[in-house]
This record gives structure tokens, sequence and C-alpha cells, in this order.
């Protein structure tokens, strides 16, 4: 028989919604259909909020560890004592100590093979700052050691890939080098054949500057370095064009031309995605074998236990890691025995 992919699931912060997020995600069956889930939590926390949200008709399938997960199951892998307390709405020190357990248990479960994606729901950066990383993402690639590596933001219409991460504007600059960018370019070029089965991906570079598009007036930025850059890259087979302005890609649909975006530093890719993706943006590391994804949703203090929080982008999450899994096994076997090719002298 053949079994699903396994998806290791952390269960964030759970003060905020992420408990409420999975069981309303995991009540409809057709997630175990296409994958089977371990999240990386606790039966006693999942039973508060299965009784606070008067949810009946669903629960976990308690496992000792992910190889024991079992098919069409919903599972649980309990990585927490009977002493851990909800309390609703506030980052607290037990808070923090569950979701730095969770994580922690599904990442080395993850890194030695015993899932095959991961899905990062959200903790309070506070807790990423203890962990002496950014960002979850970073605790990730620090704990598998990827090598070159690069964010990419998802949604239904729009890719957006971050040339650097979040980082102060004053370090924005060491990141752009002709290298780096053409480096970057490969990697999400690759990323677009093998994760999402484009052929021939098309990608839209932006500028640093003002003005980046006026051939005439370039800063040093465009005409030393991403002009070159964007040579190089095509040169190199990646099809690649700009600069471009943020505001024409995005405020005109330019954006709906290319295939993915390249976007030079941190806030000028995520601002302009947060706008446009509204509940259903997931995002995730290019450059790595191995599949790592988080949803684009709050720590949702103001709405835990309320039954307010919306789901879509959790189950983006989970959508994309099956897709991508998908894609590359085809991509592999496509791939594995490329036809021969003949010069018209052979």
């Amino acid at each position: 028989m053949e079994h699903k992919i396994k998806i290791g699931i952390t269960h964030g912060d759970i003060n905020g919604t992420s408990y409420e997020i999975m069981l309303k995600t995991f009540q409809e069956q057709r997630f175990n259909e296409i994958c089977t889930p371990i999240v990386y939590g606790s039966p006693k926390i999942a039973g508060y909020y299965r009784k606070a949200l008067n949810i009946n008709n669903f629960n976990f399938n308690q496992v000792a560890s992910a190889d024991d997960a079992q098919d069409r199951r919903t599972n649980l892998v309990n990585v927490l004592d009977d002493s851990a307390k909800v309390e609703l709405g506030h980052g607290t020190t037990m808070s923090g100590e569950a979701a730095v357990a969770s994580l922690k248990a599904a990442v080395a479960d993850f890194s030695v093979g015993k899932t095959s994606a991961l899905v990062l729901n959200p903790i309070n950066t506070r807790i990423t700052a203890e962990l002496g990383v950014a960002n979850q993402f970073d605790f990730v690639k620090q704990s598998l050691n990827p090598g070159s590596v690069m964010t990419l933001l998802v949604n239904d219409t729009l890719r957006v890939a971050l040339l650097s991460d979040k980082s102060p504007m004053r370090d924005i600059s060491k990141h752009i080098t002709i290298d780096n960018i053409v480096s970057k370019l490969h990697i999400l070029s690759d990323a677009l054949k093998t994760d999402f089965a484009i052929d021939k991906p098309k990608i839209a570079v932006l500028g640093f500057n003002p003005g980046c598009m006026d051939s005439d007036s370039l800063e040093r930025e465009e005409s030393d370095i991403i002009v070159p850059a964007i040579a190089k890259a095509n040169e190199e087979n990646v099809l690649a064009m700009g600069p471009y302005s943020a505001d024409v890609v995005f405020g005109t649909d330019l954006f709906r031309q290319f295939d993915a975006v390249l976007a030079i530093y941190y806030e000028q890719g995520l601002v302009p995605f947060r706008a446009l993706s509204y509940d259903d943006g997931v995002s995730y590391v290019l450059g790595m074998s191995q599949l790592c994804v988080a949803p684009f949703q709050t720590l949702g203090y103001d709405d835990a236990g309320l039954d307010k929080a919306e789901p879509t982008a959790f189950q983006k999450a989970i959508y994309l890691a099956c897709d991508v899994l998908a894609n590359r096994e085809q991509y592999k076997d496509l791939t594995a025995n490329p036809l021969k090719k003949h010069t018209i002298s052979d």
C-alpha cells in the first residue's frame, strides 16, 4: 500500500489561534486524504481548545512518535508534560517554552527524514530572539545547514522572492552584489521549474533606488551591480528582466506577466505581498532539499478562544507542501533519463 507523505506541524504559540486553526482544518477529512499530518503538540492543550470551541466530532490520533503515524488520521506527538497551561491571548513563559519544545521536536524528526515537509505555526518573535535567530526559518536553516537559500512568498497569483531576509537597512548593501543576485536568480529559477512545474520561468528583478527604470540616471547599485547581474544571469540561461520599480510591478499588475519577482530587500517584497495576499499567503525556503513552509498568519492573541480564526493561510500551506513535493517527484522522474543530444555531425 502506498503511504501518503508525512507533514510535520508545529503547534506554535498555545495561547494564540494555532490550535483553533488546526482543529478547523483537520475536521475536514480531505486533508487526511492528501497527506498524513503529524502535529507536535499536547493532547491536553488540544482538549482544552476542543472544549472551548465546542468541537465534538474530531480528535487527534495520539502516537508515541512520527514513526507510528497512521494514514487517514491527524496524528499528534506529545511534546509537553501535563503542567502546560493555556492563558488565552498572552505571550507567557510557558507558551514560549511550549512553542520551542514543539519546534525542536519537529525539526529533529524533519532533519532525519521522518517527515517529508514541515509546516511552522507562528510563535512570538521574543522566543526566536531567545533562540538566537531572527525567525523560525533561521532556526530550521541553522539546524540543517543547507548552504545558500532564500525565502519565497507565495499565494494564488503572486510569487515574491527575497534577495535578503529581515535585516537592518544599513546592512542591505552587502547583499547587493553581482554574485549574490546571480546565485539567487539561479535558485529561484530552479525552484520555479522543480516546485511549480514551470518549464521556462520568467523573473522580474526589482531595483534598489527610486528612478531605477530611467536608464539615463541610474544609481550605482543599478548600473554597476543589478543590470550586469541580470545580463550575466541571462547568459547562464536564467530569464530575468529589469530592474523595475516596485510601484510599477505591483501597482500596475505587471507582476502577472512574470512567474516570480525578485525583491532586493525584505520590506520591498513583504509589504506589497501582504497587501495583495489578504489571508492566503505562505512562505517557504528555497535552496533546501527539504521543504519547510509557514502560513502568513498572526499569533491571533486578540481572537484566541473566540472561534474567529480564519484557517485559509494554514490550509494553503498544507496544499503548497503537497503540491511542491508532488512536482519535485514529477520533475525527478522527467529528468531521470534525458534524451541524448546529437549534433548534425553525429
